[in-house]
C-alpha cells in the first residue's frame, strides 16, 4: 500500500511566536490560520481561549488516519477498475487462443486439401501396363491420352467436400459469440464514469419515500406525503399528470405491475391500495386493504403477477393474490419468524425460493410446499450480526445483503447455495467505502440487471 508523506518535517514545525520549541497542543479554531494554531509549551502559558484544544501527537494520528483511509478508499476504487480491465485481458486472452485454434484447424484443412489433390495426380500417374498403353497406341491412335472428365469429377467431388468444410469451419467463426463478455466489461467500465445527470429536479414541499417506473419506462409514480403523483417521463423530461388521492398517512412503497400500468401502493397507514388505470390521466383506487397493523415497509411481485408480498413493521410478511384487472386484492395468509421489522424481500429467479431480512439481524429463507404455500425453511448463518436494509438474489444460487447500522462494518455479503443451505462466502465479500457518520434505511432496493449481470446498490444515506 502507498504510504503518503506529510510535506512538512514534524521537528521543523513551529509555533506562531517562533519560540522554537516541540508542539504541544493544536488549537480547533476556524478564525486562526496555520502556525496559528500551534502551541509550545512557552505559547500555552499566555494562551486564553474558549476553544477546543487537541494535543499535537492526537492530532497528527488523526491526520495520519485520515489520510490512510483515504488511501484505502481511493485503493479500493482502483482495484474495481483494475479488477475489470484484467477481465478484459483474460477475455482477449481466450479470444485468441480461440481463434488461433479455429485457424489453425482451417490451415490443417487447406493443407490436406493440397495433399487430397496431388493423391489424385499420383494414383492417376503411378502405373501404367505397356501392352494396354500399345494397344491404344495401335487400335485409337487419335484418343486422348487420359480420361479427363473422370478427373474433374474426382476434383469436383474432392473440392466439394472440402469447400463446405472450410465454409462451416468459416460461418463457425463469424458466428462465434467471442466478444460479447468483452464488449459487457468494456461497457461496464465506460458507463462507470459517464452516466450523465440531467438537470430536470422538481422540488416538492412534502416528503418522497418511493418512486417507481412502470415497465416501458414512459410513467413513473412518486409519493408525495399521503399522495401519489403520476408523471409523464419522455426523453429525459418528467411532466406531472395527475395526484392521487387515498392513504391517509405518509406513502412508504409503491410497485409497478410488470404487465399493465397498474400499480401496488403501501405506508404508514398500515394499508396497501391498488390502483388501476382509467384512461392517460385518471386511476382509480381499490379499497384499502388492512391486514397488517404497522408501516408497509416493503412490497414485491412474482412473475406472473398473481401474487403480492408484503413486509411492514409488524414483523410480518404477508402474502397476497392480487388481480389487477378487478383491481383488488385476496388475503391469503401470514408469515410470522421474524422478531423485529421486515426491511426487505426477494424471490429466487425460479420463484421456489423467498428470503427476507430485518431489524432482528436474521436472513430467514421460505420455500413452497407442495400446495405452493410459502412455509419457514431455516435461518441464514451470518458474520455480520447487524440488521439488513436491503438483500437480492443473483441467481438461484447466490443473494447479496447489505446493512444499514450507523457504525458497521460497510460492505455487500455474499450468500451461495452449499449442501443444499445458502451459506456466507467471506472471501467474496465486496467491502464499501467506510462511513460511519449516518445509518442506512431501506428506501432504495437492490437493482440487478440479468442482461448485464449487474447489481446497483445504495449505501448510506
Amino acid at each position: 500500500m502507498i504510504q503518503p508523506k506529510m510535506i512538512e518535517l514534524e521537528k521543523q514545525l513551529n509555533c506562531s511566536q517562533n519560540h522554537n520549541e516541540p508542539i504541544h497542543m493544536v488549537v480547533f479554531d476556524k478564525k486562526l490560520k496555520r502556525q496559528e494554531r500551534l502551541l509550545c509549551a512557552i505559547c500555552m502559558e499566555t494562551f486564553e481561549a474558549d476553544t477546543k484544544m487537541i494535543g499535537f501527537k492526537k492530532v497528527i494520528q488523526m491526520i495520519e488516519d485520515k489520510q490512510k483511509n483515504k488511501v484505502e478508499n481511493i485503493q479500493r476504487l482502483i482495484k474495481v477498475e483494475v479488477d475489470q480491465v484484467e477481465q478484459l485481458l483474460n477475455e482477449l486472452h481466450k479470444i485468441k487462443q480461440k481463434l488461433i485454434q479455429e485457424l489453425d484447424q482451417l490451415i490443417y484443412n487447406s493443407v490436406e486439401w493440397i495433399k487430397s489433390l496431388n493423391d489424385i495426380f499420383g494414383i492417376i500417374n503411378s502405373q501404367y501396363s505397356f501392352f494396354d498403353e500399345l494397344e491404344q497406341l495401335i487400335n485409337n491412335p487419335q484418343q486422348n491420352i487420359f480420361n479427363s472428365q473422370q478427373l474433374i469429377e474426382q476434383i469436383k467431388i474432392l473440392n466439394n467436400s472440402l469447400c463446405n468444410k472450410i465454409n462451416l469451419k468459416l460461418s463457425t467463426l463469424k458466428n462465434l459469440q467471442l466478444y460479447s463478455q468483452s464488449d459487457l466489461i468494456l461497457y461496464n467500465l465506460n458507463l462507470s464514469h459517464h452516466i450523465q445527470l440531467i438537470d430536470n429536479s422538481i422540488k416538492q414541499s412534502f416528503s418522497c419515500y418511493a418512486i417507481s417506473f412502470n415497465l416501458s419506462g414512459s410513467l413513473m409514480v412518486s409519493a408525495s406525503n399521503n399522495d401519489i403523483k403520476v408523471w409523464n417521463f419522455m426523453q429525459g423530461n418528467l411532466k406531472e399528470l395527475t395526484t392521487l388521492k387515498g392513504h391517509i398517512e405518509t406513502i412508504q412503497c409503491l410497485q409497478f405491475s410488470r404487465k399493465s400500468n397498474s400499480f401496488v401502493s403501501g405506508g404508514h397507514d398500515k394499508s396497501i391500495r391498488c390502483w388501476k388505470q382509467i384512461n392517460e390521466k385518471e386511476w382509480k383506487s381499490s379499497q384499502s386493504y388492512q391486514q397488517h397493523t404497522n408501516c408497509i415497509e416493503c412490497l414485491i411481485f412474482n412473475q406472473s403477477q398473481n401474487q403480492l408480498v408484503s413486509g411492514a413493521r409488524d414483523y410480518s410478511i404477508k402474502i397476497w393474490q392480487i388481480d389487477f384487472i378487478n383491481n383488488q386484492l385476496t388475503y391469503l395468509y401470514s408469515l410470522d419468524k421474524h422478531t423485529n421489522n421486515i426491511r426487505s424481500l426477494c424471490f429466487n429467479q425460479l420463484e421456489n425460493t423467498l428470503v427476507s431480512c430485518g431489524d432482528d439481524k436474521q436472513i430467514i429463507i421460505w420455500k413452497q410446499d407442495n400446495q405452493l404455500k410459502w412455509q419457514f425453511e431455516y435461518v441464514v448463518t451470518q458474520t455480520v450480526q447487524e440488521y439488513g436494509c436491503r438483500l437480492q438474489f443473483i441467481n438461484d444460487d447466490q443473494l447479496i445483503w447489505v446493512t444499514g447500522k450507523k457504525v458497521s462494518k460497510d460492505c455487500i455479503s455474499i450468500f451461495e447455495l452449499r449442501n443444499g443451505k445458502y451459506q456466507e462466502n467471506l472471501n467474496k465479500e465486496v467491502q464499501l467505502i467506510q462511513n460511519d457518520d449516518v445509518i442506512d434505511i431501506s428506501l432504495f432496493p437492490i437493482f440487478y440487471t440479468f442482461q448485464y449481470i449487474s447489481a446497483s446498490t445504495k449505501q448510506k444515506l
